[in-house]
């Protein structure tokens, strides 16, 4: 391959196809010059492209784009600066070019287009260029220095155009970045987040974030997905000695762009990266918080970008657009990890039996907030061998509601064991503890005493409940049928110091299951308590034959999903 073609992009900043600003370019450009052909091209090494065209013959002007054995543009390109020439059939660089029988180019003169900076809006004389202004005549003609000076400024102007155009662009990205952004809760949704962005807007072929581990002084990879070699994360750690580009961003704390692989190679020798274009321009970005670092955000491209350097400012919003996301998120995780902690350190760690009975429960978070709440179920063995069950739900999805809980929790437990009682009276003892120890928190609950009785057919079940407005427990039968256990509810717990409560009994078959649940398995948007508890009773009754743990987990799957609209606590009991 040339040389001077070497150096050319493996793409262009606008596509082959009419646009009518830079179309109005070109016919300027054959005003005022007094030319029959002007174009607005863009140069690759795949050829060039005409956004901006005006007089090229057929099928040229319709097809708005030739191969690079057409294009004097590209000695433009290559050098940076205007190129004319006044006949470029006897010229000894441009004599050959097919441009001359195929679109009739005799005088030629060609000035560069350049993104200008964002702030100034003054094009860098240094910056890369990203396309060309040029006229054609299809006569020798001498070009003055006036007329030079004209293209140049037309070019001047078009490349404001471009910049304008690359601007908005840019503000588009990062105002859909933001607002996606908004919804991401965790690391990995920041991560598939910028992936998802990047890749729609940039064009970018591989995105990923490292994330700072400074207790052990390396980053780590936030996904599993697999970059392209080169980008110094082919393992899942990189250590901040590495020689690699990621390590370098992490120590140094400043971006380093590179608008192709050959950049990158020269920049880090070591640096494995394959031919091209499976791995081209690539960005990494230190993702700082108030100088604290965060980790670094890798981009790749699977062709060259030689307007990355003059994207400062994208990369710069970008970056602090995905730290702060990233920072947000960790905390979110750390916050929600220890409030789970405390939600499960609240729950009992349940007898594997409780003589004959098999017990299972299961709690699963809220999807908002802090994921941390007032339900809870317990079991309670008393000194006589009887089992008591509780299943509950102090109101609020917070840390308070979790010490609530705990208190609550905490003095039903050590009432049920001290001395027995009916399980309407026990709550009634915890309406008046609540009132006189100040627990200040409302309640719903279930208290339920499994009572056994020898038959001369063998031990036989019955179970005594209370219920203080909540909903009511299912009874799955053996024959898979369900019984909703919904005798008259009493007052929540916390109300007043003195409530009269109401025990229900109900004798249990053989191999039939009791299901306590709170309002996070039934209560849900769009659907209606009773249509909720139609729903888990159906599901109860399809897998009836199930494990306990099978049931359970089903029962979960099928109503809640791994992260519900509210917490959700169950308790399954079942029967010999």
């Amino acid at each position: 391959m040339d040389e001077r073609v070497r150096g050319l992009s493996s793409t262009t900043l606008l596509p082959a196809h009419p646009d009518g600003d830079f179309d109005r370019f070109a016919r300027l450009g054959t005003l005022v010059l007094g030319v029959p052909v002007a174009l607005v091209s863009m140069v690759s090494r795949d050829g060039q492209v005409f956004p901006g065209a005006v007089g090229l013959p057929e099928p040229w002007q319709t097809l708005r784009r030739t191969p690079l054995t057409h294009s004097l543009c590209r000695y433009v390109v290559t050098s940076g600066e205007v190129f004319t020439v006044e006949d470029a059939r006897l010229d000894p660089l441009t004599a050959d070019s097919l441009a001359i029988p195929d679109l009739g180019v005799v005088a030629y003169a060609g000035a560069p287009l350049r993104l200008p900076d964002p702030l100034t809006g003054v094009a860098d004389p240094d910056a890369p260029v990203v396309g060309v202004l040029c006229a054609i005549d299809g006569r020798p003609r001498r070009w003055s220095a006036a007329q030079v000076e004209v293209l140049e400024d037309l070019a001047a102007a078009c490349s404001a155009e471009l910049g304008l155009r690359v601007l908005e662009e840019r503000n588009r990205l990062l105002l859909s970045l933001a607002d996606a952004l908004v919804g991401a809760r965790t690391v990995a949704d920041v991560d598939a987040t910028v992936a998802a962005v990047t890749r729609s807007w940039l064009g970018g072929a591989w995105s990923g974030l490292v994330l700072a581990d400074p207790g052990h002084r390396r980053l780590r990879r936030a996904a599993p997905s697999a970059p392209p070699p080169g980008t110094g994360v082919e393992g899942e750690f990189v250590d901040l000695d590495d020689e690699g580009p990621v390590a370098h961003v992490a120590r140094e704390r400043r971006p380093l762009l590179f608008a192709s692989a050959q950049e990158l190679r020269e920049a880090f020798p070591r640096a494995a990266t394959p031919a091209e274009p499976a791995f081209a321009a690539s960005a990494y970005l230190p993702l700082l918080v108030q100088e604290r670092l965060v980790g670094v955000l890798c981009l790749v491209w699977d062709s060259d970008r030689l307007t990355l350097g003059a994207e400062a400012d994208v990369w710069s919003a970008l970056a602090r657009f995905t730290a702060q996301a990233l920072d947000r998120a960790t905390l979110d995780s750390e916050r929600r990890s220890r409030a789970e902690v405390l939600q499960r350190s609240l729950l009992p760690r349940l007898p594997e039996a409780t003589g004959e009975l098999q017990v299972r429960g299961r709690y699963v978070p809220a999807s908002r907030e802090e994921e941390v709440g007032g339900d809870w179920y317990d079991v309670v063995v008393g000194p006589g061998g009887e089992t008591t069950l509780v299943l509950g739900d102090v109101a609020g999805h917070d840390v308070v509601a979790a010490a609530t809980m705990g208190q609550v929790r905490g003095l039903l437990r050590a009432f049920t064991w001290d001395r027995p009682g009916s399980p309407g009276e026990l709550v009634s003892r915890l309406d008046s503890a609540m009132a006189g120890l100040g627990v200040d928190g409302l309640a719903t609950l279930v208290l339920a005493r499994v009572e056994r009785r020898a038959t001369a057919a063998g031990t036989r079940y019955r179970l005594r409940w209370t219920n203080a407005g909540h909903p009511p427990p299912v009874l799955l039968h053996p024959d898979g049928r369900t019984e909703l256990l919904d005798g008259a509810s009493d007052l929540l717990v916390g109300l007043l110091p003195r409530v009269e409560r109401h025990d229900h009994v109900a004798d249990v078959p053989p191999g039939a299951t009791l299901v306590l649940y709170t309002d996070g398995l039934i209560e849900h948007r769009g659907r209606s308590l009773a249509g909720g508890i139609a729903r888990a009773r159906t599901t109860l009754e399809r897998h009836g034959g199930s494990t306990l743990d099978v049931l359970l987990d089903d029962l979960l799957g099928e109503l809640v999903g791994t992260r519900g609209e509210d917490d959700c606590a169950l308790l399954a009991v079942r029967f010999p």
